[in-house]
C-alpha cells in the first residue's frame, strides 16, 4: 500500500517516513526477496499446494512493485525469486520459466499497445526503438563517454556536467572517466569478487533455509550490477539501478550492507544444521519439488 501512497520527497513519490528517516519503498521492496526464502522453508512438505502458494507469494510482490512504477525492481525480484524458487525444487521447471519470462514480455506488449503503460514508460519504450528522444539521449552520450578511455588517468571528459546523477546510475562511466580503464578493471573485479563470496557462501550452507536466502541475496547484487553495466553499455534501456557500495545513495547502501550482513551470518553458520531436524530431513528437494512427477 505504501508502494502507491507513499510520501513525495524533492517531487518524487513512494517513500516511506519513520520519523526524520525516508526510506524508498523500491529498497524495502527488495527486502522481501531473502524473506521469500523462508517463505519457501514454511512450505516444506506441503505438496503441490505448497508450490501454488509459493508462486502465489512471488507473484503478488512482483505486481505491486510493477504498478508503484518501478518495472526494474520488479524484474531484478521477479528473477531473483525464481533463482530461489529453482534451488529450493533442485530442479529447473521449464514451464515456469517460460509463464515468468515471455510472460511479462507479452504483458508488456500487449499493455503497451493498448497504452496502459505510464507516458514516461511509452516513451521510454519509443525512444529506445526509434534511438531517438531523452533515453536515446543518454545512452548516446554515455557511449560518448566511453570512447577513448584512458588506460590510466583522467579523460578530460566533463562527466558530471554531462551526466545528471553521475555519482549514481552513471558511478562506473565516471570512474573511467576520471581514473582509467585499470580502474574500471579494479572495481569490476572487486564486484565480481564479493558476487562469487556470496553464491560460494550460500552454495556451502548446509541448511537449505540459508542457501535460498542466500542465493535470493546474491541475485540482488548481481542483478544490479549486470542491468546497470549494460544500461550504461547501450545493451538495454537505462533503468534504475546501482553499483553495491558505489553508487550514491542512503536506501542502496543500507540494502548492500543488510543483503551482505545476511550472507555473512549464513557463512557463519553454514555447518549448523536446524535443532528440530536431521540433516536427512531438511530436504527442500522432498518438499517443495512436491509430487512434481505426479
Amino acid at each position: 500500500m505504501a508502494g502507491f501512497g507513499g510520501l513525495d520527497v524533492d517531487g518524487i513519490g513512494n517513500w516511506i517516513g519513520f520519523g526524520r528517516l525516508r526510506v524508498a519503498v523500491t529498497s524495502l521492496m527488495m527486502f522481501y526477496v531473502p524473506i521469500y526464502g523462508a517463505i519457501l522453508y514454511k512450505y516444506r512438505d506441503g505438496g503441490v499446494s505448497a508450490l501454488c502458494r509459493a508462486i502465489l507469494w512471488l507473484i503478488l510482490p512482483v505486481f505491486i512493485t510493477s504498478r508503484i512504477p518501478s518495472l526494474g525492481v520488479a524484474v531484478i525480484m521477479m528473477v531473483s525469486m525464481l533463482i530461489e524458487l529453482t534451488v529450493a525444487v533442485k530442479k529447473p521447471i521449464i514451464g515456469m520459466w517460460l509463464l515468468f519470462t515471455a510472460g511479462p514480455v507479452l504483458v508488456l506488449t500487449a499493455m503497451y499497445a493498448l497504452h496502459m503503460l505510464e507516458a514516461y514508460q511509452e516513451a521510454r519504450i519509443r525512444s529506445y526503438l526509434s534511438h531517438s528522444g531523452d533515453a536515446n539521449y543518454m545512452t548516446a552520450m554515455l557511449h560518448k563517454f566511453n570512447e577513448n578511455i584512458l588506460l590510466w588517468g583522467n579523460s578530460g571528459k566533463d562527466v558530471m556536467g554531462g551526466l545528471p546523477e553521475f555519482n549514481q546510475d552513471y558511478i562506473f562511466s565516471y570512474i573511467l572517466n576520471s581514473y582509467g580503464l585499470l580502474a574500471g578493471i579494479f572495481v569490476a573485479a572487486i564486484l565480481a569478487a564479493l558476487v562469487l563470496f556470496m553464491f560460494g557462501a550460500a552454495a556451502r550452507q548446509k541448511n537449505e533455509l540459508g542457501m535460498v536466502m542466500g542465493f535470493g541475496c546474491g541475485m540482488i547484487i548481481l542483478l544490479n550490477i549486470s542491468l546497470n553495466f549494460a544500461g550504461m553499455l547501450g545493451w538495454i534501456p537505462l533503468t534504475s539501478t546501482f553499483l553495491p557500495f558505489l553508487s550514491v545513495g542512503r536506501n542502496n547502501i543500507l540494502l548492500c550492507y543488510a543483503l551482505v550482513g545476511i550472507i555473512l551470518s549464513i557463512y557463519r553458520y553454514k555447518d549448523v544444521y536446524p535443532k528440530k531436524f536431521k540433516a536427512s530431513q531438511v530436504s527442500l528437494q522432498k518438499t517443495i519439488t512436491l509430487k512434481l512427477d505426479m
